[in-house]
């Protein structure tokens, strides 16, 4: 049955023009300096869906869309995985041996084995390669190209919960760990809001980091682009007019106009331009009023304040048990 699956796979990818490019989806790379691989740099590649239930099922290349990475300065393999995917990084290792999860790896959402209803990615390729998939993401590669008609890819079943995109929309598709740059292009199938009926096959061409759209132009960024706002966002390219200034409280893009006495507490919230006495009196003198019954202490008119006793004071503020 697996091996049906991965021919049907291949076929299908090695025979399919690309049906539909959507701006919906994107293609980012992150970089790190690697932790405990001195001198090199992590690369992080994620596609960017468009909705928490859209589908990501494969990265392929073939003789159509090659799929192209491009590390001249090779990469960083941990002797400690074998295996070209993120399945070979056990956890239980990494503490002992940190450099595994700075490896370089292919993978489809997973930053090591699969665990629940998440599955491994399963990988098909051209043995006539050179390299092949698995061989560049296991010796140090410093390129891959995917193009020949049988091509290959690695993938995963629309049932594993790793298709779906994390939190921020986005699926690892690959880790590099490489001393130099990075520039290629990606090739990968989506199936909108989970229908495989609609998949689209998208091409991507990047070159070192950001966000870039299919035909590998960068990606429209937007966000306030005034140096000078509070909420300046130095990777934006297109201002989206959120620009914002420090209110009267400091916070960015508050609304407190003035906090005349500095008491961290907005005028129109807290109208006294000063600072309330114990009885609630803007910049009143009582000190004190320990028994909160209203009478500053200093004031207080100590007597009987029992009705029923023959020496009631009326005028008393505070029993003094006479």
């Amino acid at each position: 049955m697996r091996k049906n699956i991965c021919l049907a796979v291949m076929a299908f990818l090695s025979c399919t023009m690309l049906t539909s490019v959507s701006a919906q989806y994107s293609l980012t790379v992150e970089s790190a300096p690697a932790v405990n691989v001195p001198g090199n740099t992590v690369y992080r590649l994620y596609v960017n869906m468009a909705d928490a239930s859209d589908k990501f099922s494969a990265v392929y290349g073939n003789d159509q869309q090659n799929l192209v990475i491009n590390t001249p300065s090779g990469t960083f393999n941990s002797a400690f995985n074998a295996s070209w995917s993120a399945s070979g990084i056990n956890p239980a290792f990494v503490a002992v041996f940190p450099d595994m999860a700075e490896d370089t790896y292919a993978t489809i959402g997973l930053e090591g084995p699969a665990t629940g209803t998440a599955a491994d990615p399963s990988l098909v390729e051209d043995p006539a390669l050179t390299p092949t998939i698995s061989s560049y993401f296991v010796n140090g590669g410093t390129g891959l190209n995917v193009n020949t008609l049988t091509g290959g890819s690695w993938y995963v079943l629309n049932t594993a919960a790793n298709a779906l995109p994390d939190a921020n929309l986005r699926v690892l598709i690959m880790q590099l760990t490489t001393e130099g740059t990075v520039d290629g292009t990606v090739n990968f199938q989506v199936f909108p809001l989970g229908v495989g009926a609609d998949q689209q096959q998208i091409s991507i061409t990047f070159n070192g980091t950001g966000t870039f759209t299919a035909g590998g132009a960068p990606a429209d960024v937007p966000g306030c682009m005034d140096a000078t706002a509070c909420n300046y966002d130095a990777a934006a390219t297109v201002d989206d007019g959120s620009c914002a200034t420090l209110d009267a409280l400091g916070v960015c893009g508050g609304t407190c106009a003035a906090d005349a006495d500095g008491d961290l507490i907005c005028d129109d919230v807290d109208p006294c331009v000063g600072t309330l006495d114990a009885l609630g009196v803007c910049n009143g003198t009582c000190a004190a009023d320990v028994d909160g019954n209203g009478v500053c202490d200093d004031a207080e008119i100590l007597g009987c304040m029992d009705a029923t006793a023959c020496n009631y004071d009326a005028t008393a503020t505070q029993d003094d048990g006479s």
